[in-house]
């Protein structure tokens, strides 16, 4: 298995499938971490929600 070095570039690593997954996740846009940290927090309210509902019907 060959390794790299800080001194190859993209261009040196042969083609392969590693080599497509690497210039992937290099390519892939920034991830807006406030925007998911609102989503999380939706999400938990929804799911306190369901959890109260269920075990307000459980008790009846």
């Amino acid at each position: 298995m060959a390794s790299i070095n800080c001194y190859q570039t993209i261009s040196d690593i042969p083609a392969s499938k590693g080599k497509d997954v690497l210039l992937k996740i290099l390519n892939s846009p920034k991830t807006d971490f406030s925007k998911l940290q609102k989503i999380a927090v939706d999400y938990e309210k929804k799911a306190l929600e369901m959890i109260k509902a269920e075990t307000g019907e459980q008790k009846q």
